[in-house]
């Protein structure tokens, strides 16, 4: 059943699962607060209810426009260096990465479907994350997960890459809110290192609220630079 309904291309074999897992030793995972979990499980659940509409509408889409499996798993790491199924809705090709093999996405790849790029452009092909949510595997608010055969590259030139996973990946994180999905790794690090030092739900909150302005509000603005204004990052600092 799972094979058809998700595509899993390219799994991380069990000897790189094993090294990132092991390279993740030096940097125990931080307790996960009451008040954080329980607000991811009622948001999640709340959101699967409100967004079953759009569930089927883009099962449909993805079905008719290219025949096959709905969802897309990227094996990434969470938590203490652990590889997990990261549920997506498909956006391209079926076996998109068959030729290539695991590689970050670009900025105009002809692999994205027709309703593939409504669905990256309003992050909506980020709503099956919710059951890795509910699974314990995400939060909300976290470091974005990498794929697990990326990581374990980006570990033998940065072993302090690992610092990252100390607390849950989430779907939105403070290095897509403050930057570029196109910055490096170690740029990307720097802003995740930032993140662990201040996650707390208000903090979340804040991100959680700038990453929605930023998809459904200054994506969709005209002469828009790609940048979150300075303000709404700095505000938390001046209390």
């Amino acid at each position: 059943m799972g094979a058809r309904l998700w595509e899993d291309n390219q799994p991380p074999s069990e000897q790189i699962r094993r090294e990132v897992f092991e390279a993740h030793r030096a940097f125990p995972a931080k307790r996960i607060p009451f008040s954080k979990r329980a607000f991811d499980v009622s948001l999640a659940l709340g959101g699967i209810v409100l967004s079953s509409p759009v569930w089927i509408l883009f099962s449909l889409l993805i079905w008719l426009e290219d025949p096959g499996p709905l969802l897309f798993v990227k094996n990434s790491v969470g938590q203490a260096g652990a590889n997990f199924r990261q549920f997506k809705f498909r956006s391209m090709v079926r076996e998109a990465e068959k030729g290539t093999g695991p590689v970050l996405a670009e900025q105009s790849d002809a692999r994205v479907l027709r309703i593939g790029k409504l669905m990256r452009k309003t992050a909506l092909d980020e709503l099956p994350q919710l059951i890795n949510i509910l699974k314990g595997e995400m939060s909300f608010v976290g470091p974005r997960p990498q794929r697990t055969v990326l990581v374990r590259d980006y570990l033998l030139e940065m072993p302090e890459y690992a610092e990252r996973h100390v607390v849950q990946p989430g779907i939105a994180g403070l290095a897509q809110v403050a930057a570029s999905y196109y910055i490096t790794p170690r740029q990307k690090l720097r802003f995740d290192r930032l993140y662990v030092r201040h996650a707390g739900l208000g903090f979340d909150l804040r991100l959680l609220t700038i990453a929605l302005l930023l998809v459904f509000y200054l994506r969709w603005k005209p002469g828009w630079d790609g940048k979150v204004p300075r303000g709404w990052l700095r505000a938390r600092s001046q209390r």
